[in-house]
């Protein structure tokens, strides 16, 4: 199904896009967003049959912004003017583009001055205690080392960085005794939240999803296993629960992790093969690419699969990201030849339908014949809750066509009628504005949004514990 490629390849440039260089007042932002809304929305026409509503929110809303005296405020009027349209893929959110200055996040105190600590020394101290995290940790980006300062904090202090930002022995993050953290990031801004210690191996940041691994003293994990902790701390595993059950944990489709995702189907091959029963948990699951779930279907499939296609909107916005998407992929043009091709092809349909709707290979339904694996599971359950979201969505709405699948939960999300989310450009700075670029082809008939994928079998309060449920379902 064409749809793959381009549903989620946008987030790569979500926060590449280009920015207008003016700061607008409030009223000019809201003026500019709603003009950009009313002719690159997709859902507009649909939104807004009751034209008398419309125009009175819009109304209310540009009186309001000529009253607005901070920026908190015109923001939250901008989300009452898009909270209109019920589109959970449409944003208004401050643009955070633009460096902060250092003094406005944290005090000179914790970062301006290095710490004085002689890293030979250190080496020598860390490497005769045992079963301690003080020493030294890498990321794919820094080298870092960990000292204790006192009873209630430690620091990570900068060994490797990119010397543009950083210099040796400053302070990269603190660590509290209770569990939380500060960490500073590129721009020296100040992020909080709360961290993991695993085996004084794994050092993992909630929020920023950043960890890093022990180098000095050697870690007592290996590779292989501190990759699997860390996929499990992200909500990505496969583990056996009964001699005949086996869940599989997805936690997002999100581009970075498809690798995740399919590295670990592949890993666990032998198990899902020789699993009676496979539980499948996309609760919390809010989307991002088709592409991320795309291996686990054989496993699931009876049958072909039939997916109701989309139309885009051939705005200038979407006509100027993938021309500059494209762009990106040129830089390795014999390895991406393929997918260029594919987008010169979709760049000419869109700019000679301008303003008008493209449906790139003219079906309105698509038959997708997927093999079986040699050997699945004989029933499967999927868990969804309210927030499985978006591509996750599709992933039931494929799902519930198999003949050995049922979906347990309750509602979906519902967001998945327009999608295709893409930052828009629309001639300000001081707020960025995330819109849909397509349509499905099940509107009308079908709507998905604000309603959900409906469950197989609808779990009330009463259940708690939706996995023991799942298991007693597929067994007894």
């Amino acid at each position: 199904m064409k749809i793959k490629v381009f549903l989620f390849f946008t987030l790569s440039l979500f926060f590449g896009f280009a920015n207008a260089q003016n700061k607008c007042n409030c009223t000019e932002t809201l003026q500019k967003i709603i003009s950009k809304i009313e002719t690159e929305y997709p859902g507009f026409d649909v939104k807004t049959k009751d034209k008398l509503l419309y125009n009175n929110v819009k109304e209310n809303a540009l009186k309001s912004s000529a009253e607005s005296k901070t920026d908190d405020n015109c923001l939250e009027i901008l989300k009452n003017y898009t909270g209109f349209f019920k589109d959970r893929h449409i944003w208004v959110l401050p643009n955070g583009n633009s460096a902060p200055q250092i003094a406005n996040h944290i005090s000179s105190k914790n970062i301006s001055k290095a710490l004085n600590i002689n890293l030979e020394k250190f080496k020598k101290v860390v490497q005769n205690q045992k079963n301690s995290f003080e020493g030294i940790w890498k990321d794919d980006s820094y080298e870092i080392g960990i000292k204790r300062l006192n009873e209630k904090e430690s620091v990570g202090f900068i060994i490797k960085a990119d010397p543009k930002f950083w210099k040796p022995n400053e302070v990269k993050f603190r660590l509290f005794v209770d569990g939380t953290y500060e960490y500073y990031m590129q721009d020296h801004s100040s992020q909080k939240g709360t961290y993991k210690m695993i085996d004084n191996s794994l050092l993992y940041f909630d929020d920023i999803r950043s960890a890093f691994t022990k180098s000095f003293p050697q870690s007592v994990l290996n590779e292989e296993e501190i990759e699997d902790r860390i996929n499990e701390i992200n909500g990505f595993y496969i583990k056996k629960l009964t001699p005949k059950s086996t869940i599989i944990k997805m936690q997002y489709f999100s581009y970075m992790f498809v690798n995740t995702i399919e590295k670990m189907i592949e890993k666990n091959k032998n198990l899902l093969e020789n699993s009676e029963f496979l539980i499948i948990d996309v609760r919390d699951n809010g989307g991002g690419t088709d592409n991320a779930y795309q291996k686990i279907l054989p496993y699931l499939v009876t049958n072909s699969i039939r997916n109701v296609g989309v139309e885009y909107l051939a705005s200038p916005t979407l006509i100027s990201t993938t021309e500059n998407y494209m762009q990106g992929l040129k830089k390795d043009s014999i390895k991406n030849k393929s997918e260029i091709i594919d987008l010169e092809k979709r760049i000419e349909i869109l700019k000679a339908n301008r303003g008008k709707y493209v449906n790139y290979n003219q079906n309105k339904a698509n038959i997708s014949s997927i093999s079986p694996a040699v050997k699945s599971p004989s029933q499967i359950v999927v868990l969804a809750n309210n927030h499985t979201g978006s591509a996750a969505e599709n992933f039931l709405l494929n799902a519930k066509q198999s003949k050995k699948v049922k979906l347990l939960g309750i509602p979906s999300s519902g967001v998945l009628d327009y999608a295709n989310a893409m930052f828009f450009d629309y001639g300000c700075n001081n707020y960025k504005l995330l819109m849909p670029t397509y349509r499905s082809f099940r509107l009308p008939n079908y709507p998905i949004d604000n309603i959900g994928v409906q469950p197989d079998v609808y779990l009330d309060e009463s259940v708690e514990d939706w996995v023991k449920f799942a298991v007693d379902y597929l067994e007894n």
